[in-house]
Formats: structure tokens, C-alpha cells, sequence
């Protein structure tokens, strides 16, 4: 937990993912998906289902991995999917370069 509380927070106070690769976080998923199919598969092969729980430090990491993942994956994909860095000089002049040419009075106005 120590190593995914600390970018959730700054994910949250800076309202961006911009700067870190999701592509770890979508292997670190995959490895929780694995580490909790293993659980499952090793309890159904012995027909004792209480096996599955059986490791609970694995079961543990499992979960947890696969929770903070998903947290990543919500914050990356669906909270904050503004891409551009506000640090980042050529983004922010990107954003800014708008030109606008019409009327005066602003009736027939229009941004380019």
C-alpha cells in the first residue's frame, strides 16, 4: 500500500495523470488478475474451496494491488483525461492560440 497511496494523492491534489505511465499499472493489474485466478484455480483443482483463502498475505496483496489498480485505471481513463501539461510551455500556448475575426459588435464572431 505504501507505494500507491502517495500517486493516488498526488493524482487527486494535482486533478491529472500527466507524468506516469499507466501501462505499469495495467501490468501490476494483470499480475493481481493472475495472483488471485492462481488462488481460485489451486482451490477448485483440490475441491476445497477454503484453500482459496488458504494464503491470506496473497490474497491480501492480491486484492489490494488489484483495488489501488483500478483506482489508477478510474483516476486515468475517466476522472482526469485531460492530457496536456500545464507545465509543459508549447501545451499551454496551444491551448491559448485561439484567433477570433468577425464584427465588432461580436454577432457573426467566430473563434479559429
Amino acid at each position: 500500500m505504501i507505494k500507491y497511496i502517495p500517486q493516488t494523492w498526488i493524482n487527486y491534489c494535482r486533478k491529472s495523470t500527466v507524468g506516469w505511465s499507466i501501462h505499469n499499472i495495467i501490468l501490476d493489474f494483470t499480475g493481481g488478475i493472475l495472483s488471485f485466478s492462481q488462488l481460485i484455480l489451486d482451490a477448485a483443482r483440490s475441491g476445497n474451496v477454503a484453500e482459496a483463502f488458504g494464503n491470506p498475505v496473497k490474497l491480501g496483496l492480491g486484492l489490494v494491488s488489484i483495488g489501488f489498480d483500478l483506482m489508477f485505471m478510474l483516476q486515468h481513463y475517466i476522472l482526469y483525461t485531460d492530457r496536456y501539461d500545464p507545465q509543459n510551455l508549447e501545451d499551454a500556448l496551444r491551448q491559448q492560440h485561439t484567433f477570433e475575426y468577425g464584427s465588432t459588435d461580436g454577432s457573426d464572431r467566430v473563434s479559429v
